[in-house]
């Protein structure tokens, strides 16, 4: 018997390792499968469509595979959970690593057995038992519980701090934090506990659209041409800033989108432990490998001393992918010599994370014939996701100009795509209205793409506002029928119809698009961050106006599974056609056209 035990056999498992990299897939002697990747769930379906995709090339069912995520130490570095690119890129590596260990090919969509079926998410038991581990949920012994002290202002320099009785006090530059066994008594004593700030006044106030949008344009950047990025700055063909100039029937208009944040469900959560220079930190990024970088880079140590546990967090939506709290729990962890756990409170997941960039969209465009000739979309700061046109213009010039930003900005659910697609959409139908044409046939009108096409003929008899767009490679469109009394505006209906290619989880496909849209209404209608002097007003959900069970209309989902073509990501695309399909339900319903979001403002 001993001479016909392999290695591989004595060692209890067998390893696949891609080149030059770490493990992929581990295969047990019980025939348990565990694969690694350093995506993140965060409520996507990750780990249930990762999951599927290893059972599906090694022929198990989902059960037999256990999927570890997120380990800087442990799984190889596949990139942050962003940009809906799990499917797209994820997915394939892990079909292939396992259709390698399994000594096949990759299994063509057409046969697929588990991949296309509805997988309800393998997180659901833990999930709605309690079991479920959420970054706030980690201990370790010794722990000690960390308050950062906050200014009251947006930005500011600590001048003096006071001591506190009860609590350990420990500053680090402007970082000053409280620590101690008790969380209870760290929370009373950051309320107690007296310091001296000198503001940073803000150079442009950020809750004046009109100011900032001017600050924006002075001190922008024009772009330059480089397709080499997944979103490129600048999207040109024909000569648009001739023809723009010289053709009549020009349509121009501007279009502004504010600050808004993101409001995870969990505000965040980090334990930090250092150990022979090294730290460990188990928290709920969306990024570990790019935090990991920025860890080692603030504390001034190798990036092999800082390994990342990210477990799955309580809701990202784009603003967990850098390394705030991370960074914040290393410092006072190495200056309290113990393990040290910090919670941010819900205020200052408002005050102290970033925000979805303030943007401003100016388009001038012109008809030849009844036919889009020419395209000038010009965006300023919001960024460049969702730039290119999908309408047949002979002449187009899109462009994102950078600019500095008075506020801390970052991701958010699909990037700039949400800024750019609800100018664009607004203005086409601005367009439709003027020939006094339905706005549909005039999209059709302007429509090349057969995919797209596709999608729109599903929604021809539908009533509402319209919007479309090719996202993510995804082909995807949408109505809205909404009713207005005074100030007060009610979506009462969504209907969308998607296009991915292949789709992997139908199950999850819609919980996606339906989450999406939910999502999107808060951004077209209400979501807005304040600013006031040299403080942020917008501190608590009291003040914060996000989608409630009451706000969310019928929503009917419709999907395209074409199984001939590569899956599109998912995540990110339908939000973007939310806030357009319902400005121009609005214009068609009170003839008065909306540019600037959010749609009902307070007061």
């Amino acid at each position: 018997m001993a001479e016909r035990i392999t290695r591989r056999e004595a060692l209890g498992v067998t390893f696949l390792t891609l080149a030059a990299g770490p493990v992929r897939i581990q295969v047990a002697l019980d025939g348990t499968l565990t694969a690694f990747t350093a995506k993140v769930e965060l409520g996507q379906g990750a780990r249930t469509e990762l999951i599927m995709a290893v059972a599906e090339e090694m022929r198990v069912p989902v059960a037999q595979v256990r999927l570890v995520m997120g380990d800087t130490a442990l799984c190889p570095d596949d990139g942050g959970t962003w940009g809906s690119l799990t499917t797209p890129q994820a997915v394939p590596l892990m079909r292939q690593a396992a259709a390698d260990q399994r000594g096949g090919a990759i299994t063509p969509p057409s046969q697929w057995k588990i991949l296309g079926t509805e997988v309800a998410d393998v997180r659901g038991p833990d999930i709605v038992t309690g079991r479920q581990v959420y970054p706030s949920d980690h201990r370790m012994g010794g722990m000690l519980h960390a308050r950062v002290v906050r200014s009251p202002y947006y930005r500011a320099k600590l001048l003096k701090a006071g001591d506190v009785a009860g609590v350990r006090v420990i500053r680090d530059g402007d970082l000053l934090a409280l620590v101690s066994e008790d969380p209870v008594a760290v929370k009373r004593a950051a309320e107690q506990i007296k310091c001296e700030w000198e503001p940073v006044p803000f150079p442009v106030a950020p809750s004046d659209p009109q100011a900032l949008a001017a600050w924006f344009k002075a001190n922008s950047t024009p772009p330059v041409e480089n397709p080499n990025t997944r979103y490129p700055p600048l999207v040109r063909r024909g000569d648009a800033q001739k023809t723009i100039h010289s053709e009549a029937g020009k349509n121009a208009s501007s279009y502004w989108l504010p600050y808004i944040a993101h409001v995870p469900m969990e505000p965040r959560a980090a334990v930090a432990v250092w150990k022979d220079g090294a730290v460990e930190i188990r928290g709920g990024c969306q990024a570990p490998f790019p935090v990991r970088a920025e860890v080692a880079k603030a504390l001034e140590v190798p990036e092999s001393h800082v390994r990342i546990i990210a477990s799955g967090p309580g809701g990202g939506f784009g603003g967990k992918q850098r390394g705030e709290i991370e960074i914040e729990a290393a410092r006072i962890a190495r200056l309290a010599g113990a393990p040290v756990k910090l919670q941010w409170s819900r205020e200052e997941e408002f005050t102290c994370a970033y925000h979805r960039p303030a943007g401003l969209v100016e388009i001038e465009s012109t008809l030849v014939n009844g036919k889009l000739d020419t395209w000038v979309h010009r965006n300023y700061n919001a960024g460049a996701p969702g730039l290119p046109t999908p309408y047949d213009t002979p002449n187009v010039s899109c462009e994102f100009h950078r600019t500095p930003t008075p506020v801390r900005q970052g991701s958010y659910r699909s990037l700039a795509a949400v800024s750019n697609i609800f100018a664009r959409e607004s203005h086409i139908d601005e367009w439709a209205s003027q020939l006094k044409m339905d706005p549909f046939e005039f999209r059709l009108r302007n429509i090349g793409d057969a995919r797209l096409r596709a999608v729109l003929e599903k929604l021809r008899n539908v009533r509402g506002g319209l919007a479309c767009t090719i996202e993510k490679e995804a082909r995807i469109a949408l109505r809205a029928q909404v009713s207005a009394q005074g100030r007060e505006i009610k979506v009462q209906r969504l209907v969308y119809v998607g296009d991915y290619g292949a789709a992997i989880n139908p199950r999850n496909l819609r919980k996606q698009i339906q989450g999406a849209l939910v999502q999107g209404l808060g951004g077209a209608l209400f979501e807005e961050v304040i600013f006031a002097g040299e403080e942020q007003k917008t501190r608590l959900l009291s003040s914060y106006r996000v989608p409630r069970f009451s706000d969310t209309p019928q929503i009917d989902v419709e999907l395209i599974d074409r199984r001939d073509v590569e899956p599109a990501g998912a995540g990110e695309a339908a939000i973007t056609l939310v806030a357009p399909a319902i400005a121009n339900a609005l214009f068609f319903l009170t003839g008065h056209r909306l540019r600037n979001l959010p749609l009902q403002p307070p007061g």
